[in-house]
């Protein structure tokens, strides 16, 4: 009574929910025949809940079964006779040969090179020989990079031999990139140039209008002046000016005058 109630004090979830009614019913006389027989308890626990096929289900892993590169060799031999020994039917050669498959490939090589043995025993003998000399190995390496200092960036150039051309060339295109830079310098004050120009070109509004021409009051400025009304210059008038090839912009010229002396007559008639 005492193992099977040490048992169910490991269930839980749906293990313990399938025995509670029988625990819970306190109708004497009503017990199950499984609270008193351990070995009933098993059967009830295994019947229910245990696997369907517990040796299909252990060939299945055992043929599936692998070795991991980052695992000792004594975790994979512990899984593999535990699974060993849920099968049935198969002989020496075949768990050598399963065996064999699961292991990593650098453990394979030395298999190979050394002769595989025939026997499980001697086979696992030998792979744990050859994963002992590789953790051994690894560790050697581990203690080595600890103790010894990194070599600095010129020694680490030596010792590789692509690395100082791609040094070299890195270095040439830094070179040339910051020569480039250089040589794009001198352009920024060019390029600011045009800023400063624009920044003094005069305001023209009050002189032209918004049809570019001159405006009535400047066309009276330049007539009283004896300015010329096309380039502004003294001597001439727009129609004899000699920067002006367009016959168009002479007459433009001349009919600006023209509207600016009727402009100007205007007043003076008021006045009167």
């Amino acid at each position: 009574m005492w193992k099977v109630s040490f048992a169910l004090s490991f269930l839980k979830g749906i293990a313990l929910t399938w025995f509670e009614p029988d625990l819970l019913d306190t109708i004497p006389g009503t017990e199950p025949t499984w609270a008193d027989n351990y070995s009933e308890f098993v059967i009830k626990l295994t019947t229910n809940f245990g696997p369907h096929d517990p040796v299909g289900d252990a060939e299945h892993q055992l043929n599936n079964l692998l070795m991991k590169d980052s695992n000792c060799i004594n975790k994979y031999i512990i899984e593999f006779n535990h699974l060993a020994t849920q099968v049935h039917g198969y002989g020496e050669g075949a768990l050598c040969h399963m065996f064999y498959n699961g292991l990593p490939d650098c453990i394979k090589d030395e298999i190979a090179c050394a002769g595989k043995p025939p026997h499980l025993v001697n086979l696992c003998t030998m792979a744990q020989g050859i994963d002992m000399c590789y953790w051994e190995c690894k560790s050697e390496i581990t203690c080595q990079a600890k103790t010894n200092p990194q070599p600095s960036s010129s020694s680490k150039q030596s010792l590789s031999g692509g690395s100082p051309s791609r040094q070299s060339g890195n270095s040439s295109g830094t070179s040339s990139s910051s020569s480039t830079g250089k040589g794009k310098n001198p352009q920024h004050p060019s390029s600011s140039t045009p800023k400063s120009s624009n920044s003094s070109v005069p305001d023209l509004s009050e002189v032209l209008g918004k049809d570019g021409k001159l405006t009535a009051m400047e066309c009276l400025c330049h007539i009283k002046n004896s300015l010329c009304l096309f380039c502004g210059l003294p001597g001439h008038s727009a129609k004899d000016c000699p920067r002006s090839t367009s016959c168009t912009a002479k007459a433009h010229a001349t009919q600006a005058a023209s509207v600016a002396a009727s402009t100007a007559e205007t007043p003076a008639e008021v006045k009167k």
